[in-house]
C-alpha cells in the first residue's frame, strides 16, 4: 500500500510539474500577443505586428499540447485519487465545471483570432478577439487554483460530521469555491505562473537579439523590450501578493506558517530564520535576524508566532519546506532586483543627457549590447522557472500529510491497486517525450519561416 501511494504521489508530482511549465506559456503568451498587436496597430509598427503573428503560432502549439496535458492530469486525478475526487465531486466540483466554459471560450476565440488575420480589415476589431483568449486562459488558471485553495483550507460542508461518520452534509458550493485561502493563494500563484512564462520568453528574445542584426535584430530587440515591460508589471504584482500571502498564512494556515518559518514552539520576539537544519529536536540556523519574524507577522517585536508543537507531530509537513521557503524568497528577491536594475539602466540611458556626471557613467551601460546582461537575462529566465516550480512544490509539501487539510490524508485518498502501474509509467513516458517534441517542432517551424521574410511581406 505504501509503495503504491508513494508511486501515485511521484507520478502526480512529475505530471503537474511538467503541466505547469507548459501552462506558463499558454497563460502568458495571450497577454504578450494582445499587447504586441495593439502597439503594432496604434503605431503602425510592422515589427510588433509580426511578433503577434509569430507568437500566435507558438500559442496554438502550447494550447494544443496543454490541452492534451490537462486531459492526462484529469485522468490521473480520477485514477490515482478516487476518494479525493469523490469528495471534491460532492463539495467543490463547481470550479471544474466553470473551468470548462473558460476553456471553450479560450478555444473558440483563439481559433477565430488565429485564422482571421486577413479576414477582418479593421485591426482593432481583430485585436478585440484576443481579449476573451486572455480571460479564458487566466480564468482557467484561477479556477484550477481555487480547487487547490479548497485543499488547503476546506470549506463549504460539515467537516466535523464528515470526520465522524464519513457522510457529506451541509454542502455550500459557493463557500467551497471561495475558501479562506483563495483570496491570497490565487493572485500569487496565477501571477507567478504568468511571470515565469513571460520571463522564459523574454530570455529567449534577449539571447536572439544579441545574436541578430538588421531587421531581425530590430525585431528581437523590440520583442525583448515589450516582454521586459510586461514582466516588470507582473513582478511587482507577484512580490506584493507574495508578501500578502505570507501574512495571511499566519492567520489562516498557522501550521504551514510555522513549518515555513522553522518554528518548533510558539515564540515571542521570534527571529527570522534563514536556512539551517533540524537536529536533535531543534533548529540549527545559519542566519537568524532578531525579532524580524514577529514584526513581519504581527507588527510588533513582542508578537507571538505559531509553532509546530501546537499540532500533532504526525501532521507536520516535511521540515525541508523551511529551507525551500527561504530559497524561494531569495530567488524571488534576486529576480526582482534583476528586473529593477535592468529597468533603471534603460531609464537612465534614455535620459542620460540630463543626468549628473556620476550617474551618467552608469547610464552609459548598453543593456542591449552587453553580453553580461544578455546572459543574465537567460539566467534569470531559468531561475524564474525554478522559482515557479519551487513555489508549487513548497505549497504542496507544506500541506502534507494531508491531501485536504484536516479532512483527508494522502494515504487515505490514493489508489493502492497495482494494476495502475503500467498506465502511470505510460503517462510519465508521455511527458518525457512531449516537452522536447514541442520545442523541437517550434524551432523547426520558425526556422522554415525566417523573421526577415515576414517583416518584408507584412
Amino acid at each position: 500500500m505504501y509503495s503504491a501511494v508513494l508511486f501515485d504521489r511521484i507520478t502526480m508530482g512529475f505530471s503537474l510539474a511538467v503541466h505547469i511549465f507548459l501552462v506558463s506559456f499558454g497563460i502568458s503568451l495571450p497577454i504578450v500577443i494582445g499587447a504586441a498587436e495593439f502597439i503594432g496597430i496604434r503605431y503602425r509598427d510592422r515589427y510588433y505586428a509580426v511578433l503577434a503573428r509569430r507568437l500566435t503560432t507558438a500559442l496554438l502549439v502550447f494550447f494544443a499540447i496543454g490541452t492534451a496535458s490537462g486531459t492526462v492530469v484529469a485522468l490521473e486525478l480520477l485514477l490515482l485519487w478516487p476518494k479525493f475526487m469523490a469528495l471534491v465531486g460532492a463539495v467543490d466540483i463547481l470550479p471544474l465545471y466553470i473551468e470548462v466554459f473558460a476553456f471553450f471560450t479560450e478555444a473558440i476565440f483563439l481559433s477565430t483570432y488565429a485564422y482571421s488575420w486577413s479576414k477582418i480589415k479593421n485591426g482593432y476589431y481583430h485585436f478585440l478577439l484576443i481579449i476573451p483568449v486572455i480571460l479564458g486562459s487566466v480564468g482557467s488558471g484561477i479556477l484550477i487554483t481555487l480547487l487547490n485553495s479548497f485543499m488547503n483550507t476546506p470549506a463549504g460542508f460539515n467537516i466535523s460530521e464528515y470526520l465522524q461518520s464519513g457522510i457529506i452534509t451541509g454542502v455550500n458550493p459557493i463557500a467551497a469555491l471561495f475558501s479562506p485561502s483563495a483570496f491570497y493563494e490565487d493572485p500569487h500563484a496565477v501571477g507567478g505562473t504568468v511571470l515565469a512564462g513571460l520571463m522564459m520568453v523574454m530570455g529567449y528574445f534577449f539571447y536572439r537579439q544579441h545574436r541578430s542584426a538588421g531587421e531581425s535584430g530590430i525585431y528581437y530587440r523590440k520583442a525583448a523590450k515589450l516582454l521586459l515591460a510586461i514582466s516588470s508589471v507582473f513582478a511587482a504584482f507577484v512580490i506584493y501578493t507574495g508578501i500578502y500571502s505570507i501574512e495571511m498564512l499566519y492567520y489562516v494556515q498557522p501550521e504551514k506558517f510555522a513549518a515555513f518559518e522553522g518554528n518548533l514552539v510558539p515564540t515571542a520576539h521570534a527571529p527570522e530564520r534563514l536556512f539551517g537544519f533540524f537536529v536533535n529536536g531543534k533548529w540549527i540556523d545559519y542566519i537568524a535576524i532578531p525579532n524580524l519574524q514577529s514584526i513581519l507577522a504581527t507588527g510588533s517585536s513582542s508578537g507571538i508566532v505559531p509553532g509546530l508543537s501546537q499540532f500533532p507531530a504526525y501532521t507536520w509537513p516535511p521540515l525541508i519546506v523551511h529551507d525551500m521557503f527561504d530559497a524561494m524568497v531569495l530567488l524571488g528577491f534576486l529576480v526582482g532586483i534583476y528586473i529593477l536594475v535592468t529597468d533603471v539602466l534603460l531609464i537612465l540611458g534614455r535620459y542620460r543627457h540630463i543626468m549628473p556626471s556620476v550617474i551618467r557613467r552608469i547610464s552609459s551601460i548598453d543593456v542591449w549590447n552587453s553580453r553580461l546582461l544578455m546572459w543574465l537575462a537567460v539566467l534569470f529566465s531559468v531561475l524564474t522557472f525554478i522559482l515557479m516550480e519551487l513555489g508549487w512544490i513548497m505549497e504542496e509539501l507544506g500541506r502534507q500529510p494531508w491531501i485536504i487539510y484536516g479532512v483527508m490524508l494522502v494515504s487515505q485518498a490514493g489508489n493502492t491497486s497495482q494494476s495502475i502501474f503500467p498506465i502511470m509509467i505510460a503517462i510519465i513516458a508521455f511527458y518525457i517525450v512531449i516537452v522536447p517534441f514541442t520545442f523541437i517542432y517550434l524551432r523547426n517551424h520558425f526556422r522554415s519561416r525566417p523573421v526577415e521574410d515576414e517583416i518584408k511581406n507584412d
